[in-house]
């Protein structure tokens, strides 16, 4: 029966571990550094050792990252020492390997260096992991006393200090380049890095005659969504939104965070199924509610999408045209992903110049209010306006609202025009007001971001009050969409007009969210029909039911109805026949510059 030559080293359950981080602090393989070598040299100096050495072990191998008296860089894991003194709590010494059973044999004593004595104190990561030794060697057996330990002990704990210092300097580079190259909240490569990437795979694709998709995500209203949810809640659902994309990257893509509201998705096409199925399952993906605050919530994301070569040749041109995909397609298009093509290119250089314009519309005194009557159906007499903003730029003369309203909504400008609509209307009811028996109400519409700041309600009570103008003459429009679910800002922002005598408005009811939670949760008085449905009144069908349907509704709440939009007389005579509260439009009076306001007070219309 053959004795067993020698014992390779056991390979114990923590090897994973232990492997790890050897690998994430980067020696393995590294030239010799002074500071290394400068222990092993002193180490042989004092204990008069003809080798000493500073080993790692690898996987299968024993590498040397410092050594002297050795002229091998490396041995076979399986037959070294130091396999065995990393599995030992204490310090591992053979005094004679010949007279040990696990060395007798081994090759590394048998063989050159020929081995007799060996002592290793184990070394290890900053996180306690074994790495390797510092071992000294001896051709012959040799003595090791207490004191001679408690030495080598210390040396081995100097180079310890050694490799912290570099996980250390490691760990800050990390952090650095993560700062430079990923954004902070969702943990995705940033625009810099997301460049050079989208870069490296258009090239790519350029010489393997293969497409490139990109995908670029604008979440609507984000304003809207952390003044609703608080700045923590905003950044909840796009680091859940961020989750998504980088869950459904299709092989070989990279996701990205562009800025705020804006993300990306970029990946190699190589069939047109293939690309198809990645779009419908990345819309798939994120049109699932998300969760935040124990409660569900939608976003609403915009996808602009462009295609290497057909719609740009450089990452640049690639993001420039799915950002302009998003901004001139019509968000009721069915398709999940906008493409912009050359019929797109005058309306995105228009968008392009209205935006800059309006930049200085507020401090060139560009803008200006209009009045439209509103009439009361079964008096025929006026009993209200609504204040309409309009823009006279002197380089694109008279902007549609239209126009310029969602662009400011999508800028944020709509802030600062905001404030500066609800301190004219004060201003010109203070003047109405000179007048003692005034009593025709302004409404004046107010956007979702508005409505959800939550010092809204409170500012524009201060500006009623310093106006010194009765609050009930004031009226608060606005649109569905406003009515954001879970909103809390907005609804403490609704009560407390509402217990001030403002009355609220919802404005093109029917074209929102259609959701009759929140007109027995919110403190709403009145229903505007938007114009599409009166527009064809009475010979198209579903807009008579629609508002028919609408009237009554209200009526069962307790809330008036106003119709927009009536342009006709049969309309007129649809609407006074079901007993519609208020009407407006051009078959009343068109907007009135505020001067003519006043003449209308004592006039009817026929009904």
């Amino acid at each position: 029966m053959n004795q067993i030559a020698y014992i390779p080293p056991e390979v114990t359950e923590g090897e994973a571990a232990r492997l790890e981080e050897l690998y994430g602090l980067r020696l393995l393989d590294t030239a010799s550094e002074l500071r290394f070598d400068r222990y092993t040299s002193l180490v042989a100096g004092i204990f008069g050792f003809p080798i000493v050495l500073i080993t790692l072990l690898d996987r299968d191998r024993q590498w040397f990252k410092s050594r002297l008296g050795w002229n091998q860089t490396q041995c076979p894991r399986d037959i070294s020492f130091c396999g065995h003194a990393i599995n030992q709590d204490s310090m591992l010494v053979v005094p004679d390997a010949l007279e040990d059973p696990r060395f007798a044999g081994n090759p590394l004593v048998t063989g050159d260096p020929h081995i007799r004595f060996y002592a290793g104190a184990v070394v290890r990561g900053p996180t306690g992991q074994p790495l390797g030794t510092l071992c000294v060697l001896d051709h012959q057996p040799r003595h090791f006393d207490e004191a001679h330990r408690a030495h080598l002990r210390q040396f081995a704990d100097l180079v310890e200090n050694e490799i912290a210092h570099i996980a250390d300097l490691l760990a800050l580079k990390s952090s650095i380049e993560r700062f430079a190259y990923y954004d902070p909240l969702t943990q995705l490569p940033n625009r810099q890095l997301l460049m050079d990437r989208l870069g490296q795979l258009v090239r790519l694709a350029a010489m393997e005659s293969m497409q490139v998709e990109v995908l670029l995500f604008n979440v609507t209203g984000l304003r809207l969504i952390n003044q609703s949810l608080g700045t923590r809640g905003g950044d909840e659902l796009l680091q859940q939104l961020a989750g998504r994309l980088r869950e459904n990257c299709p092989e070989g893509g990279s996701a990205a965070r562009l800025q705020a509201d804006e993300l990306v998705l970029v990946f190699p096409v190589h069939c047109e199924s293939q690309r198809q199925e990645a779009t419908r399952r990345i819309h798939g993906a994120l049109e699932r509610p998300y969760h935040c605050q124990g409660r569900e919530h939608y976003l609403r994301v915009q996808i602009g999408g462009s295609l290497f070569p057909d719609q740009g040749d450089s990452a640049e041109a690639l993001i420039e045209q799915a950002s302009a995909a998003i901004r001139v397609s019509p968000e009721s298009l069915a398709e999940p992903v906008h493409y912009f093509d050359l019929a797109h290119s005058d309306a995105f250089a228009e968008i392009l110049k209205i935006e800059s314009c309006l930049k200085g519309a507020l401090a060139g005194d560009e803008l200006y209010m209009l009045y439209q009557p509103i009439f009361s159906l079964s008096t025929g007499r006026m009993t209200g306006v609504e204040a309409l903003l309009r823009w006279r730029c002197p380089e694109l003369g008279q902007v549609s609202p239209d126009r310029f309203i969602p662009l400011a909504e999508q800028s944020g400008l709509i802030v600062p025009i905001g404030r500066w609509v609800r301190e004219e209307v004060c201003r010109q009811l203070q003047v109405w007001c000179s007048d003692p028996d005034w009593d025709i109400t302004v409404a004046m519409n107010v956007s979702p971001v508005e409505l959800a700041q939550p010092t809204f309600a409170e500012e524009l009570l201060d500006q009623l009050t310093s106006s010194q103008v009765p609050e009930q003459l004031l009226r608060v429009e606005i649109t569905e969409h406003s009515l954001v679910r879970d909103n809390e800002a907005v609804e403490q922002n609704l009560v407390q007009l509402k217990a001030r005598d403002i009355e609220i408005n919802i404005d093109d009811f029917g074209t929102g969210y259609s959701s009759l939670s929140y007109l027995r949760r919110l403190p709403v008085s009145s229903l505007k029909i938007d114009r599409s449905f009166v527009d064809g009144l009475p010979a198209r069908e579903d807009g008579a039911t629609i508002t028919r349907t609408i009237i009554e509704m209200a009526r069962a709440l307790g809330l008036d109805q106003v119709a927009e939009g009536v342009e006709k007389p049969e309309q007129l005579a649809f609407l006074h026949g079901h007993q519609c509260t208020y009407g407006q439009g051009f078959l009343f009076s068109r907007p009135l510059p505020p001067e003519q306001i006043p003449g209308l007070r004592g006039r009817g219309v026929v009904l």
